[in-house]
């Protein structure tokens, strides 16, 4: 055995050490070669997150998208799905002058488009959009079924219960703990231990609506003024928009609407097996 461990004679380890090294050459010149055969495009300009440039009067290197540009599998900006709003609502809206909005400056009470965390609704008789039926949705914009019930249900008692309470009536753990008394979605009490004084708003009655000088039940809300408070917040409540996807949304209004619906349901309207149900129950001590 050789000193390159070859039990062969010097010659054929000799031809064999030369056809390795060749070898080795071979694929070093491929790999340098393709390691320069890239695009053009691998070669042009780039920018990565956020870093300045010149070459757009702004500064910024990130674009901003143009109007309508939506991506796969996202709903249109018009679809009340994803607003809440109804169709003249929504180009009435994107037609408007937008000017900054300054969350602290006072804003006067006829300039509702920079009211800050209101409700798009401006009770004024000579006003255009004076009737919340043409600014939000009255109906689901899709068929609630019972797993939807369910669904909401489940997200109501994640998101909203900890504020305003299992049954909607404000008494969640906020308001035990001694925070801030959270809206009440019923006009009369559904426990006996719950908040009682709601400051100058009545139990039950929409903050938004009533900041436009109108008293309006929860009940009575149109159910896209509660889709546009969950998406954008309102008051001393944030946005849950990127915690709740938008059918999650409408699920937790529908369910919302159940609580409302089982205080105040009239027992006859029910449908015969629930109300055996019912009086069955009652029949138990």
């Amino acid at each position: 055995m050789n000193a390159l461990g070859c039990r062969k004679p010097k010659v054929e380890c000799k031809m064999k050490n030369r056809r390795l090294g060749f070898s080795i050459f071979c694929l070093t010149l491929l790999l340098s070669i393709l390691a320069g055969c890239q695009q053009k495009m691998g070669e042009q300009p780039m920018y990565k997150p956020y870093e300045p440039t010149t070459f757009f009067t702004d500064g910024r290197s990130n674009r901003p998208l143009e109007l309508g540009v939506v991506h796969r599998a996202q709903h249109l900006d018009a679809d009340p799905l994803v607003t809440g709003l109804t169709g003249e609502e929504w180009k009435r809206f994107w037609k408007r002058n937008d000017a900054p909005v300054e969350a602290t400056a006072k804003t006067s009470d006829e300039d509702r488009e920079h009211a800050y965390g209101a409700p798009r609704y401006d009770p004024r008789s000579d006003k255009k959009y004076s009737n919340a039926a043409k600014i939000y949705v009255t109906e689901f914009p899709f068929a609630i079924t019972g797993a939807d019930l369910s669904r909401g249900a489940q997200r109501f008692t994640a998101y909203c219960a900890v504020c305003h309470g299992p049954l909607g009536n404000g008494k969640g753990k906020i308001w035990e703990r001694g925070y801030l008394k959270p809206t009440s979605f019923h006009t009369e009490k559904v426990e006996d231990h719950e908040p009682d004084e709601f400051g100058q708003i009545r139990r039950g009655i929409s903050r938004g609506y009533w900041k436009w000088d109108i008293e309006i039940p929860m009940r009575d809300v149109p159910v896209g003024y509660y889709f546009e408070v969950i998406t954008k917040g309102y008051g001393a409540m944030g946005d849950y928009a990127a915690q709740i996807p938008p059918a999650d949304r409408w699920r937790i209004i529908a369910y919302i609407r159940a609580l409302q619906l089982s205080q105040r349901a009239d027992v006859a309207s029910l449908p015969e097996d629930v109300r055996k149900k019912l009086n069955a129950g009652g029949q138990h001590p």
